[in-house]
């Protein structure tokens, strides 16, 4: 489901005619039916599914992805590129967005948990936990070590210097009164979509003591998504490019206070008509984010519209910057799954 903002309410719409449930912001049915739809319809709590695990990992074997499944509320670490399972990471209560730092580490957002939650790559123990309250919703991490953890409602960031979970500040801007997930450059600006009265790209800049809103040039989102470095570019998340049920990304360059983009990747699908809805696109390179410097040539993310819609989907892997139909699909039996990382081990 998708977080829809209308004269400042917020309303939550299904999936391909589903029944909506709480919180999260995910896939659009129609912005018509859902101003029918309740304001929050609670969502059952499930049962603890015991405790995690995770399989030794193989010599050779570097490269993790780990998959947020809102519905069991766990997140599941699968080997990259064979697709086999090799954990599982329990104890959430809405896995969200994920991000990953230099070394490897994952950073999970617990969106009803109001915490984020790390572990070293393949661990199957949390190694230190962010307790931003609110609803986070995504994170990111720059090369000096700064944990940004994104809280949606209300739009604020939570940057913890060095990862010292006990030094905490919180930026806020009232041009992203909702907040979709911020993500640091390879200058480490911390750049993300946002929403009020319209939608507007809020920053971070590198040294600065509060956010500002960034005017955009050549760039159109209509339905806001995460933000990502691509190595290359910073990439704005678009849940609905060009106006259709599709996921796009913007990779974007910033000057002064300007942040411009000449065209967007759109991705499609098959599973459910073209549809596509991956609110947190990662595009995977050479280096972990952000100290990869060269543009990453997939991105790696689920489609929330085939799983909602009863087809399946798993995780798909498209061509990047080069969008289009899916190169390749690890066929993972998820129902709700909201963001996918890989972490690069040592």
């Amino acid at each position: 489901m998708k977080i829809l903002l209308l004269a400042a309410v917020v309303v939550l719409a299904g999936c391909a005619g589903l029944q909506p449930s709480t919180g999260a912001p995910g896939a659009l049915l129609q912005r018509e039916e859902a101003l029918t739809m309740p304001h929050y319809v609670q969502r059952p709590v499930h049962p603890d599914h015991g405790s995690s695990w995770m399989l030794p990992q193989k010599t050779g074997s570097n490269i993790l992805m780990y998959v947020a499944d809102r519905d069991t509320e766990d997140e599941y670490v699968y080997d990259y590129p064979s697709g086999a399972a090799v954990g599982i990471l329990t104890g959430f209560q809405e896995p969200y967005g994920a991000c990953v730092d230099a070394s490897g580490d994952v950073y999970v957002a617990d969106f009803e948990g109001g915490t984020l939650v790390e572990f070293a790559h393949g661990g199957k123990k949390a190694i230190n936990t962010y307790s931003p309250g609110g609803n986070p919703i995504g994170c990111s991490v720059d090369s000096k070590g700064d944990v940004a953890v994104t809280l949606f409602d209300p739009g604020e960031v939570t940057v913890y210097a060095k990862g010292n979970s006990k030094e905490a500040t919180t930026y806020s801007d009232s041009s992203c009164e909702y907040m979709w997930t911020m993500g640091y450059d390879d200058k480490d600006d911390l750049i993300g979509v946002g929403e009020s009265s319209g939608i507007n790209v809020c920053a971070l800049m590198a040294g600065s003591k509060f956010e500002t809103t960034l005017t955009e040039q050549g760039i159109t989102i209509d339905f806001p998504g995460g933000t990502t470095w691509d190595g290359k570019y910073i990439a704005l998340g678009d849940q609905e490019a060009g106006g259709e049920d599709q996921t796009g990304m913007w990779p974007s360059t910033i000057s002064g206070t300007t942040i411009s983009s000449t065209s967007e990747v759109t991705f499609s699908a098959s599973c459910f008509g073209d549809f596509v809805d991956d609110p947190n696109p990662f595009v995977l390179g050479k280096k972990n984010t952000p100290i990869d410097t060269k543009q990453g040539k997939v991105m790696v993310g689920p489609n929330l519209w085939c799983a909602d819609g009863g087809r399946g989907g798993g995780v798909n892997v498209w061509h990047y910057p080069a969008g289009g139909t899916p190169l390749k699909n690890f066929p993972v039996t998820l129902k709700e799954p909201y963001s996918v990382v890989l972490s690069i081990g040592k």
